[in-house]
């Protein structure tokens, strides 16, 4: 299953159990910053690390916990931070219990609804970008 895993990631070779716990080590953690719906932190990984990590989507939670990422439960690696490859943006859901991951039932409702938010202005986003790019294709036209 590791070697499924690792040809699935793109990574030539696993690193050793060792390289991986020297890397853990480098590992620095922000303090937590938070909104009224979720707290995040950063998390540095060391440059070399940057190669074996997934590139275009965010890891699942067995996945960065796999590379030594370790933090209390609950943390979603929810986006990434292109200019800075090595720095790795994690969020909980406010009030979320470290040892179990399990957030409060009204906080999950406030996150849904700020995802169906972000989602809305994604959409008029890309469908102003395709009116612009129309608008430009009938301008070169003439």
């Amino acid at each position: 299953a590791a070697a499924v895993l690792w040809a699935w990631l793109g990574a030539r070779a696993p690193p050793g159990l060792e390289q991986l716990a020297r890397w853990s080590e480098e590992i620095d953690y922000s303090e937590k910053y938070c909104d009224e719906v979720y707290e995040y932190r950063r998390v540095i990984v060391p440059m070399p690390m940057v190669g074996i990590l997934p590139f275009g989507r965010c890891m699942t939670e067995d996945e960065w916990r796999s590379f030594g990422i370790t933090m209390s439960f609950g943390w979603e690696h929810y986006d990434e931070h292109l200019p800075e490859r090595h720095v790795l943006l994690f969020r909980r859901i406010r009030g979320t219990d470290p040892q179990t991951g399990t957030a409060p039932p009204d906080m999950v409702q406030k996150a849904a609804e700020r995802q169906r938010y972000v989602a809305e202005l994604e959409e008029q986003r890309q469908r102003l970008i395709m009116e612009k790019m129309a608008r430009q294709d009938d301008a070169d036209m003439f």
